[in-house]
C-alpha cells in the first residue's frame, strides 16, 4: 500500500474511531437517563459531563425543545451516522483525487499536457462537486436539526445558500415541502457523470 493510501486508510480509521467513541458516550447518557441513576455518582457525572457538549447544541431544536422527552440524544445518533456515511464517502473521493493529480502529473512529466491537464481538471470538480453535495445534504439536516452555529456549519450554510437560491426560482415547492436541495442534489449527480465523462474517460 502506498502512502497516500496508509494515510486515508489512518483518516478513516479516525473518523470510525470518533463515530463510536462519541456514540457509545451519547447511548452511555440514554442509559444514565433512563435508569434515573444518581446524577452524582463517579459515572453518571463523568457520563453527563462529556455528553452535554455534545447533545446542547441539539437541545434549541424546536422538535427537541417542544418534546417531553429528550430528543437530543436520537438526534445526535442521526446526524452522528450522517456524518459518518459522507465523511467515509467524501474521504474515497479525496483519495480518488489524489490518485488522479498523481496520475496527471505522470501526464505532464511524460510531456503528455493534454491528458495531464485534462486529469487534473475532472478531478478538481469532481472533488468540488463532491464538497457541494455535502454542503446540499448536511444543510437540509441542519435545516431540520436547528444547528446554526460553528464555523463549519456556517460554510455548510454558505454553500447550500449559493448551490440552492438559484434553483429556488426554478423549482416551486409542493405544499409545504421544499424541492430545491432535492433537485441540487440530481443536478449536481449530473455535473459529476458529465465531468467523469468528459475529462475522466
Amino acid at each position: 500500500m502506498s502512502v497516500v493510501g496508509i494515510v486515508f486508510e489512518a483518516l478513516r480509521g479516525l473518523l470510525w474511531g470518533a463515530f463510536v467513541l462519541t456514540l457509545g458516550v451519547v447511548i452511555a447518557r440514554m442509559v444514565v437517563d433512563g435508569l434515573r441513576l444518581n446524577p452524582f455518582g463517579w459515572f453518571p457525572y463523568l457520563i453527563r459531563r462529556w455528553s452535554e457538549p455534545l447533545l446542547m447544541p441539539l437541545r434549541r431544536n424546536p422538535l427537541a425543545f417542544s418534546s417531553r422527552y429528550d430528543l437530543a440524544p436520537v438526534l445526535f445518533i442521526i446526524l452522528a451516522i450522517l456524518i459518518l456515511a459522507f465523511g467515509l464517502h467524501f474521504l474515497g473521493d479525496a483519495y480518488r483525487a489524489v490518485v488522479g493529480f498523481g496520475l496527471a502529473a505522470r501526464f505532464f512529466a511524460r510531456g503528455d499536457l493534454g491528458l495531464g491537464a485534462r486529469y487534473f481538471i475532472g478531478h478538481v470538480l469532481l472533488l468540488l462537486l463532491s464538497v457541494a453535495m455535502i454542503c446540499v445534504v448536511f444543510g437540509v439536516v441542519f435545516s431540520w436539526i436547528g444547528l446554526y452555529r460553528g464555523r463549519l456549519v456556517r460554510f455548510v450554510w454558505w454553500g447550500f445558500e449559493r448551490i440552492t437560491r438559484p434553483l429556488r426560482r426554478l423549482v416551486p415547492p409542493v405544499g409545504l415541502f421544499d424541492l430545491t436541495p432535492l433537485a441540487a442534489y440530481f443536478v449536481l449527480l449530473l455535473l459529476s457523470w458529465f465531468v467523469e465523462v468528459v475529462f475522466l474517460r
